[in-house]
């Protein structure tokens, strides 16, 4: 059974092509030969004019991306050693037109791949949707809508084309209810990330080239770190060693650590999986840090407005592990993070492992 993974494929960010590898694994794991369908978006459009950019700003001594560059060779290694993708290409609503026959199923997920208000998604939200799939062929897992709102322009899209969806999976709960306000209903799973165990991943974990000793702590924001948040990890290492994990976009003059703004997938699996403590307001690094057992505080992500927050999906997760204890706020008092009953979430990520994958088992192999 061949079935090909819409998901997103741009840009260098861990959490993403971490969950691409995971449910490229497990429908591997279920007898499905398995691609991911790339695409093309606004940046690809702009090569030549950011080649000149680039080449104007050596001339005048101001190097243009160059730790960025670095960055992304390091993701485009992983991608060429760990993820299968097809040669099809899809691009502003256009998918190729064999596209259908040469796949059995398409699983769009997981990620952010129905938050509309990602350029990279409105630009292309019918092939993130599909639509160019008949409607047996098209499943969803995990898929997430990114905030507890849909803009209103796309509502209509939404609703029509997730009508035509054989099954259909979400992240969060909140997924769950903009899809009965569309009229549809979902279930909610796993995290890909979250099916493989701590030793599958460890199969594929690198050690950083930087310096790094016992008891450290790992930080990683991708809503920056004011002050406070900054003055609050001090609290908490105590003296440890803490390491930065930086976001893809900061500017290159902001840059703590050029080893780890140029670490990779593999390297990000071995610095969770021996932090002694993680402080954070990204998914997947809390995913991971209860795949790996390891304490945490999870903030909120800094949002435009209460529309676009993107806390429902860690709400989710923390709920579903009794993990409420490890979301923090700005004014919760700066100490080390609890120490969990590990039996207890090993338990119930084994249950829903097991919830999960069936899901994916019933949508693609067994009809009934």
């Amino acid at each position: 059974m061949k079935v090909a993974i819409i998901t997103i494929t741009d840009g260098q960010n861990y959490g993403n092509r971490l969950q691409n590898y995971a449910l490229q694994e497990v429908l591997k794991g279920i007898g499905c030969e398995v691609a991911t369908l790339k695409r093309k978006n606004y940046h690809d459009k702009n090569t030549v004019t950011r080649f000149i950019k680039r080449n104007i700003k050596r001339l005048i001594g101001k190097p243009y991306g160059k730790y960025r560059l670095i960055r992304k060779k390091h993701f485009d290694e992983f991608n060429t050693s760990y993820i299968q993708f097809d040669d099809a290409i899809l691009q502003d609503n256009k998918a190729p037109k064999d596209l259908k026959e040469r796949f059995q199923y398409f699983v769009v997920g997981s990620d952010q791949v129905w938050n509309a208000g990602f350029k990279i998604i409105h630009e292309d939200l019918l092939n993130y949707l599909a639509s160019f799939a008949e409607p047996q062929q098209r499943i969803s897992y995990a898929a997430s809508f990114g905030t507890n709102s849909i803009p209103p322009e796309y509502e209509s899209i939404f609703r029509e084309e997730l009508s035509k969806f054989k099954a259909i999976s979400v992240r969060e709960e909140s997924g769950v209810v903009i899809l009965k306000s569309l009229g549809q209903q979902g279930s909610v799973v796993l995290d890909p990330t979250m099916l493989l165990t701590s030793q599958q991943w460890k199969l594929i974990e690198e050690k950083p080239k930087l310096n790094v000793e016992p008891s450290f702590v790992l930080t990683y924001f991708l809503g920056g770190r004011d002050q406070k948040i900054r003055d609050f990890i001090e609290k908490v290492a105590d003296g440890r060693q803490v390491i930065n994990l930086e976001l893809e976009s900061i500017p290159e003059s902001s840059i703590e650590s050029v080893d780890m703004y140029t670490a990779g997938p593999a390297e990000f699996i071995w610095l969770i999986s021996r932090a002694s403590c993680v402080i954070t307001d990204s998914y997947h690094a809390t995913a991971f840090s209860i795949i790996f057992h390891r304490p945490f505080w999870v903030f909120d992500r800094k949002a435009k407005n209460d529309s676009y927050r993107m806390g429902s999906r860690i709400e989710t997760l923390l709920r579903k592990f009794h993990l409420e204890a490890s979301k923090a706020e700005i004014d919760t008092a700066a100490s080390f993070p609890v120490l969990y009953d590990f039996d207890d979430v090993e338990k119930t990520l084994l249950t829903e492992r097991e919830s999960s994958i069936n899901y994916l088992k019933r949508a693609l192999i067994n009809e009934n």
